[in-house]
């Protein structure tokens, strides 16, 4: 049996990352290097994210805290991921 080599990946930094976002006409994740193309949401999906958003922005009210959609990139740590998730608080 013959084995194919794994193809080789580009690694980027979060400086490449960041710049190629800046210009880029679709959004995009990164990790540990690697960029990942994001896809569309489905209906259930987006409806479900909506409603989970408005229940938790109504509880937020008064509070210091507040809802971000997931038009918001996140950076969890300055190598490691920087995403779009469906709900920040």
């Amino acid at each position: 049996m013959v084995t194919q080599p794994a193809p080789q990946t580009t690694l980027h930094s979060p400086e490449e990352y960041l710049a190629l976002e800046r210009e880029a006409e679709s959004k995009s994740e990164y990790l540990n290097g690697e960029i990942y193309a994001l896809a569309g949401a489905s209906l259930n999906h987006s409806v479900i994210t909506a409603n989970v958003t408005v229940a938790i922005g109504l509880r937020l009210r008064g509070k210091p805290c507040r809802t971000l959609t997931n038009d918001m990139k996140v950076r969890t740590d300055p190598n490691g991921l920087y995403a779009y998730p469906d709900l920040t608080v």
